[in-house]
């Protein structure tokens, strides 16, 4: 279950958590929060026995409309640090890195600062930086699948996005991670018309084995 999602704080989150594995969007306006700050957060897992098993990095201002920062600028090493300790407390191995809304297609930049990215949480405990493809923003360059192959990162499944974009194919998909809400509302599954359990049957059916995180709103 994703606890960020619609949520006022961390905590509302976590309280609402219907499941011990759970994801997180990144829990601070900044991306190099203090040692502490990161420990409060692993506290706060912790008191209530969940497992986080991915976490969104810093991706801007999501609020205000930011999807990462990509396109401007590299990602701060002291993020990298702090994703380091979140590892290190949590065993969290997946990553979810926005690219930024730089236009709609991929900039050479944001491909060789998103690989850096990935490169350095690889060689430095062995995490995984996803690429998930997003609706909702015209000039985000990953909406399809097509998009996430040209980075060097896994797939970050979310099945609502992919069905706001367009058709679903999910012939010889096999994502790092899965995410799932109804459309239209983004609401649970069986409040829209997607067919959701048909599509996660069909990735079972392939061979994944992963988590499907709920990422509906409450």
């Amino acid at each position: 279950m994703n606890c960020s999602i619609g949520r006022a704080s961390l905590t509302e989150g976590l309280d609402a958590a219907t499941t011990p594995a759970v994801e997180l969007w990144w829990p601070f306006a900044v991306p190099d929060p203090s040692r502490a700050e990161i420990d409060a957060v692993v506290a706060e897992l912790r008191k209530r026995d969940l497992t986080l098993v991915a976490l969104n990095m810093f991706g801007g201002d999501l609020a205000k409309g930011d999807r990462g920062i990509l396109h401007e600028r590299d990602m701060p090493a002291a993020h990298i640090d702090a994703v380091e300790r979140f590892h290190d407390l949590t065993g969290v191995p997946r990553f979810n890195l926005l690219v930024g809304r730089g236009g709609p297609q991929l900039t050479a930049a944001q491909v060789d600062r998103f690989g850096a990215v990935a490169g350095d949480v690889e060689k430095r405990f062995g995490g995984v930086a996803m690429i998930e493809p997003l609706s909702g923003a015209a000039d985000y360059p990953v909406k399809s699948l097509a998009d996430a192959a040209l980075l060097p990162g896994a797939l970050l499944l979310d099945l609502y996005h992919l069905a706001v974009n367009g058709p679903v194919d999910l012939t010889g998909v096999m994502p790092e991670h899965v995410q799932v809400a109804d459309s239209p509302g983004r609401g649970a599954p069986g409040t829209g018309t997607l067919p959701l359990a048909e599509w996660v049957r069909q990735l079972r059916g392939a061979g994944y084995e992963g988590h499907v995180a709920g990422e509906w709103l409450p």
